[in-house]
This record gives C-alpha cells, structure tokens and sequence, in this order.
C-alpha cells in the first residue's frame, strides 16, 4: 500500500490544487487533515482517495500522520507547500527497497554536531540537502524534512499522540529513528525535484521552540552518537 497523509492549513488551501492531483495518481489512499477549520476546497470531498478529518484548532503538523496506525506498507508524510514531480512515490520506493525498507527515505535532511555540546541544533545544522537542490549522491543524515519523508510500517510507525509537542515533527522523528536504530537517508536527485511555494507558517520558532528541540536531543544524545559514528 502506498498512503500518504498532509496537514493542511486553511490559509494555503489555495496551493491545494496545484499540489494534491500529483500526489493522487501516485498512492491508493490519502490522509489530510485540516487544521482550525471545520472545511476545505470542495474538489478534496469528491476525490475517493481522500479521507478527510478536521479541528477546531491548529493540532500541530503530526496531523499528517494521523493514518500511519492504519497502514500497512509506505506512508508518505508531505506538506502544503510543496509540489512534489510525478516519479517521487517510485523513486523514493526504489530507494527505500534498496534498503529493505528498513531505512526513512527523504529528500530535505541534515545533520548536526552531535559530540559538541548541544545548544540551538536547529540553528546550527551541518551538511544541510535542501529539498529544492540537487543531491549528487544518496546520503545519510541525521534529521529528516518531514514533509519530504517516506517511511515503512514493518520498520517504523508513529501517530499523532506520540509528538510531545506541536510542530516538532523533524526533531521527534529524528530522535526516534536513532533511537531504534533505523538510518535517514537523503535521495540523489536533480535541482528543483521538489519545489517549494509561498505561504505563511504555523510554526512560532522562539526561545522556548529551541529548548525544547535542544532538551529532546540531549536525551537521546547516546542514540545520536552510535547513528552518526556508524555513517
């Protein structure tokens, strides 16, 4: 099964169009979730493939992954300001089956100093693959892009209570994926593969945003340091 689950905002209904027929063709179901509204663009109510749900308020980007529990196969998490090309589900597959699907598959990802004290680590990245460059080679990292990021039920599954907090899905997820061992890896691919839109962000990056990214780091620092002494 190839599923792939979105957080929407409604102020980038407008990118929906632009982005969701892509993806359609490309998967057998898709999970959007709109946050803090309780509608959305009447062509996503007519596509079958698409199962909605709706809140209030803004739940935070997890949101994309409310049907991962439901999976069995690939999840692919996106985002809503992304376009992503028409071979991404195949060769993301490819690379994830080159790997035994053992591995989360992206292509935004980076790393960062993990025998330095930690302080700011999404401040100071290293190595950063940004999703609208090329990559000439596929390459391991330690933090994924989320929303450019396919992953395997029989290797690693997450649901949405699992985030402790809101919009901190790259570090959650990066944290995790040491922890139980399995490899990120960024795919080889040409500039603008991926292209990214305007819009608004949802995501209040302030002093207590990095400390609590840095707190979750320092907890699994162990895990890092065994991930990134085996790249």
């Amino acid at each position: 099964m190839i599923a792939i689950g979105m957080a929407a905002l409604p102020s980038r209904f407008s990118h929906l169009p632009k982005i969701i027929p892509t993806l359609l063709e490309q998967c057998d179901i898709m999970y959007i979730h709109i946050n803090g509204a309780n509608d959305c663009p009447a062509f996503l109510k007519k596509e079958s493939k698409i199962k909605l749900s709706f809140s209030n308020k803004n739940l935070g980007g997890q949101m994309a992954f409310r049907g991962y529990p439901q999976t069995q196969g690939y999840y692919f998490c996106v985002d809503d300001d992304l376009i992503y090309p028409v071979n991404y589900v195949e060769r993301m597959v490819a690379l994830m089956k080159a790997h035994n699907n053992n591995i989360i598959a992206c292509v935004h990802g980076s790393s960062f100093d993990y025998r330095a004290p930690i302080k700011q680590v999404f401040k100071n990245k290293t190595n950063p693959h940004l999703s609208y460059k090329g990559l000439d080679v596929d390459s391991q990292v330690l933090i994924p892009g989320v929303g450019t990021s396919c992953m395997h039920s029989s290797s690693f599954i997450v649901k949405p209570s699992d985030f402790p907090y809101q919009n901190m899905r790259d570090a959650f997820i990066a944290c995790k994926a040491a922890k139980e061992g399995v490899p990120i890896i960024a795919i080889k691919r040409p500039d603008n593969w991926i292209q990214k839109m305007g819009g608004p962000t949802a995501i209040t990056k302030d002093k207590d945003y990095d400390n609590r990214i840095d707190q979750l780091f320092e907890k699994h620092i162990a895990y890092f340091k065994k991930q990134g002494d085996s790249m």
